[in-house]
């Protein structure tokens, strides 16, 4: 049986004649408790409220700690990926500039080469244009050595023949 502050102040006892209480006094008493215990029940009913209200806020913050760890997670999936995406963009990058200096140095290679096949060429231009310049000198100085030989026998020729003219003239003056 529940008992209620109005199932107190109702109640009844039997009495008995002989050393029986006061029925005044128990009813004060009755009074007095059932006052006490619809206090109680009145703070048992506000203390619930509050443990409903309690789990209903408990509720709400725990949702909150849900979706704020399903936030959390959902940033650090996407810092992961974020991260992963610059990693392989980083690897990209360096390849692209690892073939772009390849190709420089390449490039760089195949033109010291041209210029190097350019210097050798020029040496070898150089080497025959001192072969025939030589070659023109050597053709003059045996040339000029050619005129210079026929130019004192002609001087030697032309000295004997003045000398013979000089003979024939001073013969035909002798003879005159």
């Amino acid at each position: 049986m529940k008992i209620t502050p109005l199932s107190i102040k109702r109640q009844e006892f039997k009495r008995k004649n002989i050393g029986g209480y006061d029925p005044d006094e128990v009813n004060a008493f009755l009074e007095i408790i059932a006052d006490e215990i619809d206090q109680l029940l009145k703070q048992n009913e506000e203390l619930n409220s509050k443990v409903s209200q309690m789990q209903k806020k408990l509720q709400d913050y725990q949702q909150i700690e849900k979706s704020l760890q399903q936030t959390l997670l959902a940033a650090q999936e996407t810092s992961t990926r974020t991260m992963e995406a610059s990693k392989k963009q980083a690897v990209l990058l360096i390849k692209e500039a690892e073939l772009k200096a390849k190709q420089i140095i390449e490039k760089a290679q195949e033109e010291a080469k041209a210029i190097q096949n350019s210097v050798l060429e020029l040496e070898e231009r150089k080497k025959t244009l001192i072969i025939r310049l030589k070659a023109i000198i050597n053709a003059q100085i045996q040339l000029l050595n050619i005129l210079t030989e026929s130019n004192r026998k002609f001087q030697k020729e032309s000295q004997e023949e003045k000398n013979k003219s000089i003979d024939i003239e001073t013969i035909i003056n002798r003879i005159v």
